[in-house]
C-alpha cells in the first residue's frame, strides 16, 4: 500500500507541475513582448548602467550581388512614362509656334504706347504637356531674366491655344527656352520742316 501511495503522490505532483506550467505559459502568452503584464508600468531593473568605455561593434552586413528589387509602393507611385513624338517633327512644330510669340512684345508695347525696345522681354522658359489629343495642358511661362508681366500673360495665352501631333504612349511633358529677338531699332522720323 505504501507503493501505491507513492505512485499516487508522484502522479498528483506531476499533474500539479503540468498545471502550473500551463498556467505560466498562458500568462506568458497574455503578457507583452517583454514578458511583463500589459498593465504593468515602470522600470524593469534598478541596476545602474556604466556608460564609460562601452561600445557596440557595427553589424557586418552581407552585400547581395543581386539587383535590388524596387518596392511596390515606389512602382505604384511612379509617374507614367512620357509619351513620344518624333524629335524632328516636334522641333518643327515648336519652331512654328514660337514665331508668333515675337508679336507679344510688340502688342504689349502698343498697348502701353511704348517702343518695343522699351518693353522688358529677353529670355523665357516655357513648360507644357502635350495631351494624347495633341492639345496643350498646364502651360507655364517663367521669365529667366526681367520680363514685363503683360508679355508673360500674352505668351501663356498663346500657348494655351497650341496643338501638336498626337503623342504615342501617353502625355508628353515639354520644356523649351524662348529668346526674344532684339527689338528693331526705331525708324527715324522725318525732320519737321
Amino acid at each position: 500500500m505504501n507503493k501505491a501511495r507513492v505512485k499516487i503522490a508522484i502522479w498528483i505532483g506531476a499533474m500539479a507541475s503540468v498545471a502550473a506550467g500551463c498556467e505560466r505559459w498562458a500568462h506568458a502568452q497574455s503578457a507583452g513582448l517583454n514578458g511583463l503584464d500589459p498593465d504593468r508600468a515602470g522600470r524593469i531593473a534598478t541596476v545602474p548602467v556604466a556608460h564609460g568605455g562601452t561600445s557596440i561593434a557595427p553589424a557586418v552586413l552581407r552585400q547581395s550581388h543581386e539587383a535590388p528589387v524596387t518596392p511596390a509602393a515606389k512602382v505604384a507611385l511612379a509617374p507614367p512614362p512620357p509619351g513620344v513624338i518624333d524629335g524632328k517633327r516636334l522641333d518643327g512644330e515648336i519652331a512654328a509656334r514660337f514665331e508668333p510669340l515675337e508679336q507679344c512684345r510688340i502688342d504689349v508695347a502698343r498697348g502701353k504706347q511704348l517702343r518695343a525696345d522699351e518693353v522688358a522681354a529677353d529670355r523665357l522658359t516655357l513648360r507644357w504637356t502635350i495631351e494624347l489629343t495633341g492639345k496643350v495642358h498646364a502651360p507655364e511661362v517663367v521669365g529667366t531674366t526681367a520680363v514685363d508681366a503683360d508679355v508673360l500673360d500674352c505668351v501663356k495665352h498663346q500657348m494655351s491655344g497650341w496643338t501638336f501631333s498626337h503623342p504615342s504612349g501617353g502625355p508628353l511633358p515639354v520644356e523649351r527656352v524662348f529668346i526674344f529677338r532684339s527689338a528693331p531699332p526705331p525708324t527715324p522720323r522725318p525732320a519737321a520742316k
